[in-house]
Order: structure tokens, then C-alpha cells, then sequence
């Protein structure tokens, strides 16, 4: 698969990623600001000023949209990443701020495949019928299930066996790792939510 990073208008920083970079909005003058190198900047760019719109032609390829559209820039930044051929994208600095968009940028993950939210402190993943080992990078994991799930954790502090959990159920939240956790979704599809205070 054929990585890549879109950095929404909330990312402050930018990790390093060793990954082809896409501005969105306010993201690609965070990132022109900080001297990353940008494949292309993306969005409507209401949230800049003329000047940085000016300055940001001249640093990158930009692909300027209509303020009146029936997406968001985020789903036009994915749309464009997939016509480049870029099959899993990293979606950073698209949570927190509104509400409204957090919400959209969920049900973006929820709805197309190989799309991770991230942020300086959270990062949200779709998994499904599989098996996942997963490292100790963030402080907490929870799993919020989109359907009714049955799930094994492993290598966690409250270990689960064949459980099934329905939408809304709140028991799989601040689990922590131990070491690695071995995590098995035997049926339903989950968001696998990793987060730091």
C-alpha cells in the first residue's frame, strides 16, 4: 500500500512523517510555515488570507476549490490523495475545533476504507474482522463498535474473551496495553481509538 499524509487546519506540528505531504486549508500554511516539503495544497482556503494564499502559490502546487462545494475540504484533499494512486491516508489534525467537521471526518473513516484520524494526542482507526498487534504508542485504547462486535483483547490491562459488545457500550473505554496487545475482531467492524492525556 502507498501511504500518505494530509495535514488539516488543526495541526499545529507535523510529526515526523516520512511520507508524500498534502496541505488542506489552514494545514498547508502550518506546514509551509514549518519548511515541509508539500505535494500539492488543497481547499477553499476561507480560513487564510490573501497574502498567504499568494505565498503559498508560490511555495506549492495549489488546487484552490469553490467556498460553495458539497464536500469538505478534507474529502476533497482524500478524493485527490486516491486519484494520485495513494491508497492508505493518514488524515492529521482533522479532530478537535468544530464539532461539526470532527464529526464528518469520522464518518469519512467510518465510510471509505484505509483512513487514520490523528492528531498531537489521539489517533482513530476502522478495524474489522482480523487480527491486529498493536504496540504501546499511545497511554490509553478503547473501541467503539459501529455494530453489534465480538472481540478478543490480549495483552491489555482488562483482557476480553469472545465478548460481545453492542454500539454504545462504553465498557471498552481507557483500556491500556501492557506490552503488545493482540486484539481479534471475530465479527463487526470497531473504531480503535488511541489516545494520551
Amino acid at each position: 500500500m502507498s501511504q500518505i499524509v494530509l495535514l488539516a487546519g488543526l495541526c499545529k506540528q507535523v510529526p515526523a512523517f516520512e511520507l508524500p505531504l498534502i496541505g488542506i486549508d489552514r494545514g498547508a500554511v502550518t506546514a509551509m510555515r514549518l519548511g515541509c516539503e508539500l505535494l500539492a495544497a488543497i481547499g477553499d482556503f476561507d480560513s487564510i488570507s490573501d497574502d498567504e494564499l499568494l505565498e503559498l502559490k508560490a511555495y506549492t502546487k495549489v488546487i484552490q476549490l469553490n467556498t460553495h462545494k458539497n464536500e469538505t475540504d478534507s474529502e476533497a484533499a482524500i478524493n485527490y490523495a486516491r486519484s494520485l494512486g495513494y491508497d492508505e491516508i493518514i488524515l492529521y489534525g482533522g479532530l478537535g475545533g468544530r464539532i461539526d467537521h470532527e464529526l464528518i471526518n469520522l464518518s469519512l473513516l467510518v465510510n471509505q476504507s484505509n483512513i487514520t484520524l490523528m492528531n498531537e494526542r489521539n489517533r482513530i482507526r476502522l478495524i474489522d474482522f482480523g487480527t491486529y498487534h498493536q504496540q504501546r504508542d499511545y497511554h490509553y485504547l478503547s473501541f467503539m463498535p459501529l455494530e453489534e462486535c465480538v472481540i478478543t483483547l490480549k495483552g491489555v490491562a482488562y483482557p476480553l474473551d469472545h465478548c460481545i459488545v453492542h454500539p454504545w457500550d462504553t465498557f471498552t473505554t481507557s483500556n491500556e496495553i501492557i506490552d503488545e496487545a493482540e486484539i481479534i475482531v471475530h465479527q463487526g467492524r470497531l473504531l480503535m481509538i488511541e489516545c494520551d492525556d
